[in-house]
């Protein structure tokens, strides 16, 4: 059986990360390491999608 959040449990963390002024708020994520480590990937990711040029692994 799957579990779910219970509602108010749900909306006293969306509280809480709204008064920490989080832009993003995941409940479910226990531990703010795991979101930070996603934010910088996402970061460095995106920094490459203004390239003018292939990447080197896609070069022949």
């Amino acid at each position: 059986m799957r579990n779910v959040m219970e509602v108010e449990a749900l909306v006293d963390a969306a509280l809480v990360g709204f008064d920490r002024k989080e832009l993003v708020t995941i409940p479910a994520v226990p531990d703010e390491a795991t979101w930070t480590a996603f934010e910088q990937a996402r970061l460095t990711l995106a920094g490459g999608f203004g390239n003018a040029e292939p990447g080197a692994r896609y070069r022949a």
